[in-house]
This record gives structure tokens, C-alpha cells and sequence, in this order.
């Protein structure tokens, strides 16, 4: 067993105990597959027994690496109690923790973008690299992410026609799988409530239109309002637009679950019954869709595992392992009870 030691242990000690040069130990603990399996878990082992702790600080001026990532969100209200930043926020976290990296969380305010701020973080190694949350259509400055070849990937969003790297669950699938869904129901009068300020929310719109007139729905059947903030607040008030204006309507199509649990609500309120009178179907399965009375069907989209995996491919990147990311990640219906048979 190996006596431990009250002052701070050495990469030189650890690798006197395993016999091995201490450019070995320091490419095993800084994650390098170069070494074989059986000398990386003895240095492991030996580097556990000694309680062996890294000097982040020496270990960053050497590897001109802080170490840290940028994680940035749009300038929404109260963006941080938003369910769909939390999950996500919450898988980069976990694989950001695992590779050893803390993250740097920043919102996308005016100053942030009129001072170059997100440019400044990765120039003065405050981060390694960034990865920004939910993008809109607005955000053209990400552009300069382009033209520098700085780290950054989009998560969850992508800007078309751009080489900027990007993870995103594919939405023109998610809209065909929901369309695909609710005409199988037998609907043919449709309400559409989508976000229009990010490429995701037109795609989605596009390819729902898309898929419906294929089947021979027309475009008259199929009326929509754009939302910006994708709360239940947007879905309660496009609803009552929705069906104010389109009392035919069999069925309400959101953009998102929040949005979808807004617009249940207001046919509620209005004593409609769902999904006897209106289906409602939404896209992200947040933890309270199974919840709601009736269950929200929705589209799975994984939203940890986005955020997870997203922070995993930036890491790729920056180690060098992979030159560049174009991800998109498959949706799945789940059923519940907010979707049934159009009335007749």
C-alpha cells in the first residue's frame, strides 16, 4: 500500500512509484490514449492512493488551456429557470465535469455583443472554446466565429449557408413525424404555433406546411402564428388567435411543450375538451409534459443529452480529434392523451 504524504504530491513521485517517466504520468492524467491501457489505470491508481491534486494554474500556463468553457444563452427573461436551458445546461455540465473543464456561463445581453465580449473570452483564455445555446436568427455576429476560425458550436440551432459548427436535433424530422402523426388522426384543419426567430422553429413551420400539402391539405387549412418568447403565455395567446379566427380547427400543433401546455389551457378555459374537441401536440418532452391532464403527446428530443453531447464534440475539437461538427440528433413521438381522433 502506498503511504501517503501530508505535503503536495508530484507528477515525479507519482511516476517513481509506477516506474514509468513523468511524461508518461502527465500524458495519462491529461487524457491521452497514446499510452496503453494497463500503464494509464496503474498511474491512475497510484495518482488515487496519493490523493494527487493537479495545479489547475500551472497545468494552464503550460498548456495555454484554461481549462473552462463559455456556455452562452440568448437574453431571455428569466432564461436560467427556462426547463429546456436547464436540461441542457445540465448535460454540458456533466460532460464538461467528466473531462475535467468548469464552464463559464454568459447571456447574450447588448453589451455582450456591442463590447465583442464573446470573442474577449476565448482571446484572453477566460474559456477554451464556446458553446452557445439556442441561437436566433438575429444573432449574425456568431459569424465572426467564422471568419477567425474560433472554437464554437452551436447547440441546438445552426445558421444555413455557414461552415459554423453544430448539434441539433433535426427538426425537419421532428415536423414530419408530428404531421405524419396528427394526419393519421384523420385532421385536416390544423393550427400551427412556431417560434419564426430561429432557423429550427422555420424549419420545423416549413416542413410541417410541407408534409400537410402533400397530402392534399390545403394551405388555408392550415393557419399559424409566430411566437418569440416560447412560453405558455405565447401558446395561451396564439391559441385564443388560432381559434378565433379558425373555429374549424381539430387540432393545435406547438412549437414546443411549453407553448403546447398554454394553448391546452385556454381551451380549457373556454370549456373545450382535449383531445375530444382539440388535439394538442407539442415538441421537446420537458419532465412536466406526463404531467399535464391530459398527458402532453409530444416529440422526445433528449435535451440533456444535446447539451452532453454537444460539450463532448466541442471537447473532440479542441483535443484535436475532430475537425468540425454537423450533428443532428433523431426526434421520437410519444403518446399520450392530448391527441385522439378529429371530430367530426
Amino acid at each position: 500500500m502506498i503511504q501517503k504524504r501530508a505535503k503536495a504530491v508530484t507528477i515525479k513521485e507519482i511516476a517513481s512509484h509506477c516506474d514509468v517517466s513523468p511524461s508518461t504520468v502527465s500524458l495519462v492524467l491529461n487524457g491521452s490514449q497514446k499510452i496503453k491501457k494497463s500503464t494509464r489505470d496503474k498511474v491512475f491508481k497510484a495518482a488515487a492512493d496519493l490523493e494527487y491534486q493537479p495545479n489547475e494554474m500551472a497545468r494552464s500556463l503550460v498548456s495555454s488551456r484554461s481549462r473552462c468553457l463559455s456556455v452562452t444563452v440568448p437574453a431571455l427573461n428569466h432564461v436560467f429557470s427556462d426547463v429546456y436551458f436547464g436540461e441542457i445546461i445540465s448535460g454540458i455540465y456533466q460532460e464538461a465535469q467528466e473531462a475535467g473543464y468548469k464552464i463559464l456561463l454568459d447571456i447574450a445581453q447588448e453589451s455582450f455583443i456591442a463590447e465583442k465580449e464573446y470573442l474577449n473570452i476565448l482571446r484572453n483564455r477566460r474559456a477554451d472554446g464556446m458553446l452557445y445555446i439556442a441561437s436566433t436568427v438575429e444573432d449574425r455576429f456568431l459569424l465572426e466565429f467564422e471568419e477567425n476560425h474560433d472554437p464554437l458550436l452551436l447547440v441546438n440551432h445552426y445558421f444555413p449557408g455557414s461552415s459554423l459548427n453544430y448539434l441539433s436535433v433535426d427538426y425537419k424530422q421532428a415536423a414530419r413525424l408530428c404531421a405524419e402523426h396528427l394526419l393519421k388522426q384523420g385532421h385536416r384543419h390544423i393550427g400551427l404555433i412556431v417560434g419564426t426567430n430561429t432557423f429550427t422553429g422555420l424549419d420545423f413551420r416549413d416542413t410541417f406546411f410541407k408534409v400537410c400539402e402533400q397530402k392534399g391539405i390545403s394551405k388555408t387549412s392550415l393557419p399559424w402564428t409566430g411566437c418569440s418568447d416560447w412560453d405558455e403565455q405565447d401558446g395561451y395567446t396564439a391559441t385564443r388567435k388560432l381559434m378565433s379566427r379558425h373555429p374549424e380547427l381539430t387540432a393545435i400543433m406547438a412549437g414546443n411543450d411549453r407553448m403546447a401546455i398554454g394553448a391546452m389551457r385556454y381551451l380549457i378555459n373556454k370549456g373545450l375538451h382535449v383531445p375530444k374537441d382539440v388535439s394538442v401536440m407539442g415538441v421537446d418532452n420537458i419532465p412536466s409534459a406526463k404531467f399535464t391532464t391530459p398527458g402532453l403527446t409530444t416529440l422526445k428530443m433528449d435535451l440533456f443529452e444535446v447539451g452532453r453531447r454537444s460539450c463532448k464534440r466541442l471537447l473532440e475539437i479542441l483535443n484535436g480529434r475532430r475537425t468540425e461538427c454537423r450533428e443532428l440528433l433523431e426526434p421520437h413521438v410519444i403518446l399520450r392523451e392530448s391527441t385522439g381522433p378529429a371530430r367530426t
